[in-house]
């Protein structure tokens, strides 16, 4: 790929996004996708359209016929991701909606990755190579089962972690920054038209202009989750898949605390609530310095692993250790701390 081609998608698909987001709220009264205060959970101020999922994505979707004119030799990904993409966005937007019900939505994501995966084998994760191993582990027939639970899972955490201004889509800038310090080329303008998309509409969404809503999460988890599954396919001699994890350990491990709390509660697994960390980073400080902290938490560890990979363990544990620092402070600060802005 030329010099120039990466600059000039960055800011065609800049320039899409930003007209998205200058039209954001005419968009959210048209779709009929527009998120309203109730005093409670929802606690933003205004009336707000659920449109950064169509921000962040349709300049991938637009110039996807550019990507594969410039790489045609991997037109069976590209025919498999654009597609899949436009589905899981068109889910989410459905949800946004009309708010499906978990058990429907989570059997539509798990059937769509399926058939993701049927469709580009590539998706199929049958062999996992770690920095602390001599040999890789083969997953054989279990693979597939792996695979769909990774999309999945990464689809519920990212969907459970969108509730405060700009996490979400600074979290996705972050990966999609980490996933292109190892992808092969021909991935590469699908992630530069991405990173674009997904930039404007964290400026967006800090500003309170737009939320992500279910279709941003649920389309970024799956373009993102994809990108990484093919880069790690690609790359697997110097992108161990612990490093991998690494990227997503702090949202999936916040998502599996939650999840499972509520089981033994007596809870569905799937009933909103208070406890994410993004509310107790919000209740220990102000947002922005909870969202830098939060982001950190993602940033660093992954920026240590590209230096250092062998000590992925430790950069693991480390994040773990900061991440149940900061509950174990929340709980001595007192949970029912007022929400700080």
């Amino acid at each position: 790929m030329e010099t120039a081609t990466p600059i000039v998608l960055t800011v065609i698909a800049g320039l899409i996004a930003t007209a998205i987001g200058l039209k954001a709220k005419a968009i959210g009264i048209r779709l009929d996708i527009l998120d309203t205060p109730d005093g409670g959970r929802k606690d933003h101020e205004h009336v707000t359209p659920l449109t950064g999922g169509l921000c962040a994505l349709l300049p991938v979707l637009l110039l996807l016929p550019a990507v594969v004119w410039l790489n045609p030799a991997h037109l069976n990904v590209y025919l498999v991701l654009g597609p899949a993409l436009v589905g899981f966005l068109l889910l989410g937007l459905f949800d946004d909606r009309r708010h499906i019900r978990p058990s429907i939505r989570l059997m539509l994501s798990m059937g769509m990755s399926a058939f993701a995966m049927l469709a580009l084998p590539a998706l199929n994760v049958d062999f996992l190579n770690f920095s602390f191993l001599d040999k890789a582990v083969f997953l054989d027939e279990w693979g597939v089962v792996f695979s769909i639970l990774s999309l999945v899972g990464l689809q519920n955490a990212v969907n459970m972690a969108d509730g405060r201004n700009g996490l979400v889509s600074g979290l996705s800038l972050i990966w999609l920054f980490l996933i292109g310090l190892y992808a092969p080329p021909f991935l590469l303008p699908v992630i530069v038209t991405a990173l674009a998309g997904v930039a404007v509409a964290f400026v967006f969404n800090i500003a309170g202009r737009l939320f992500l809503g279910d279709g941003g999460a649920y389309g970024l988890a799956f373009l993102i989750g994809t990108l990484a599954i093919l880069t790690y396919f690609s790359r697997f001699d110097v992108l161990p898949a612990d490093v991998v994890a690494l990227w997503f350990l702090i949202p999936v491990t916040d998502c599996l605390r939650l999840m499972s709390g509520r089981i033994l509660r007596g809870r569905s697994p799937f009933e909103p609530d208070r406890n994410h960390l993004h509310h107790h980073l919000n209740r220990l400080m102000r947002w922005r310095y909870g969202l830098a902290l939060y982001l950190a938490l993602v940033l660093l560890p992954g920026l240590l692993a590209y230096w250092a990979p062998h000590y992925t363990p430790v950069w693991a544990a480390a994040s773990l250790i900061a991440y149940g620092a900061i509950l174990s402070l929340v709980r001595r600060a007192g949970a029912r701390r007022p929400v700080m802005r």
